[in-house]
């Protein structure tokens, strides 16, 4: 795997992801949703009790410890799964990693914000040298 990340920002790439394809803007939508839902939707339990203690955004407003409470404005997780990716530009596909980025923010007006990058695991091609040749004589033809 090389460590070189695109943002998958072209909407209409399709990914598979073990069995299932998804177009990149249905797969943040999905991805979006199931965040939005667990975070919104469910809380942090008490298993002795089986009662929910408090809401999971209640819970990661801040850390208190001795003294001292830090106010947390911003949560940020990240999710690597396998992947292959079919670029619109026609290249194919290719494996490698898909990395989700989701960020829920208390301080913003944009609660949460989602970023897909990919990473191929096919090693750069390394340029040649001889690649400037090759311009400076296509170049000298037209």
């Amino acid at each position: 795997m090389n460590n070189k990340l695109i943002t998958l920002d072209c909407d209409d790439d399709v990914l598979l992801l073990q069995k299932d394809t998804f177009k990149v803007s249905r797969l943040k939508e999905l991805v979006l949703q199931q965040i939005c839902s667990k975070w919104e939707n469910h809380g942090v339990h008490d298993y002795s009790t089986q009662k929910a203690i408090t809401s999971i955004p209640a819970f990661f407003q801040q850390l208190s410890f001795s003294q001292e409470t830090i106010k947390i404005d911003e949560i940020k997780f990240n999710l690597v799964t396998d992947c292959q990716i079919l670029k619109i530009n026609g290249q194919g596909w290719q494996k490698g990693k898909l990395k989700i980025q989701i960020y829920i923010s208390n301080a913003t007006k944009d609660k949460y914000k989602l970023c897909l990058d990919f990473c191929s695991d096919e090693p750069d091609e390394p340029e040649s040298p001889l690649d400037d040749i090759r311009k400076m004589i296509q170049a000298e033809a037209t």
